[in-house]
């Protein structure tokens, strides 16, 4: 499994191009799609573009060890220079790690490393094992000050696919804002950012898939329309890319409080930020709404944005879950 896809998360974006638009799609990071559209088209302005979300790659993907972070997971303890893609990083997961409480954690690469072991082995985790794992695990395993990074237990592996996706959200949007591009459409996968008059000649809308079939674009769960300051969206749902052990089907998601798989009865969990700039944070808060369910509603609503929590109920029905401000980025 690629590192990316293991926490593929999915907004569907409703947009065609038009007359004036540059519009294309690609698949980056081993099979996420991506969306890039702006206006007025500029081909050397998609090129920067492009350069930028391709770039992520060789600083996050930790299933490669040539990349950044693929180097330092393979070196061990010891001291690292970091690049200042891998600064920016680094400080929003400790900010995140702080608004989480712990929920947001980039050192869980050993516990992905456990659960996916055990759905191949078809063994179950014994608890000694899961202890053992969480001592590579938390913000005492390194130090970081400045661009100097010290590993400092063995077994430590950082994970950044909660926070990189949305990085390169942000880092687009800044080249096409910089640009003075009046509207935009930027997508990773489940992160999305956009503002201005889409072709359509309405606001930009996004729409938040319906767990019960993710796949199909005319039935979502809801749809999110910009109220005019631009937004920035963030899903993650435990629809896709399950993982298995004896038969028992778990979240990809790890709890490093606990080091267990989230709880299934959390289908998905989206936040959407007004204006743009902030998918990094976003992408990061779906995760720990994840972990934290209806308690990640408050802590994204005192982040300023909004959330919406989907749970399975005993009947089998889907229950929502929303902050107070939710309704008013609805579409009409």
């Amino acid at each position: 499994m690629r590192w990316f896809l293991f926490l593929l998360l999915t907004v569907v974006c409703f947009a065609e191009d038009g007359p004036g638009w540059y519009g294309e799609t690609r698949e980056l990071y081993y099979g996420i799609p991506v969306t890039v559209r702006f206006t007025p088209a500029d081909p050397a302005l998609a090129t920067r573009v492009w350069a930028v979300l391709e770039a992520i790659d060789g600083d996050f993907n930790d299933y490669r060890d040539s990349s950044t972070i693929g180097r330092i997971n393979a070196g061990g303890p010891g001291v690292y220079d970091l690049n200042p893609s891998m600064i920016e990083a680094f400080a929003l997961a400790d900010h995140l790690r702080t608004a989480t409480h712990g929920a947001c954690e980039i050192t869980v690469g050993p516990l992905r490393r456990l659960w996916k072991g055990a759905a191949k082995s078809g063994i179950w985790p014994t608890a000694d094992q899961i202890t053992a794992t969480r001592a590579a695990i938390g913000p005492t395993t390194y130090r970081r000050e400045g661009s100097r990074l010290s590993v400092l237990v063995p077994g430590v592996s950082f994970d950044f696919g909660g926070v990189c996706k949305g990085m390169a959200v942000d880092r687009a949007v800044a080249l096409v804002r910089a640009a003075g591009c009046p509207a935009a459409l930027i997508q990773v996968g489940g992160e999305t950012a956009c503002w201005g008059i889409a072709p359509a000649k309405r606001p930009h809308r996004l729409a938040i898939p319906h767990p019960d079939h993710p796949d199909d674009p005319d039935d979502p769960w809801a749809r999110l329309q910009d109220p005019g300051t631009g937004m920035g969206g963030s899903t993650s749902g435990n629809y896709r890319l399950p993982v298995i052990v004896q038969g028992k089907t778990l979240y990809h998601v790890y709890d490093p409080r606990t080091g267990l798989p989230a709880d299934t009865r959390v289908l998905s969990f989206s936040v959407v930020l007004p204006g743009t700039g902030r998918n990094g944070e976003a992408d990061g808060l779906t995760k720990a709404g994840i972990l934290l369910g209806t308690e990640g509603l408050a802590l994204v609503q005192a982040a300023g944005g909004e959330a919406l929590l989907l749970e399975r109920a005993a009947d089998g029905r889907i229950t929502e879950h929303h902050t107070s401000g939710w309704k008013r980025f609805l579409a009409p």
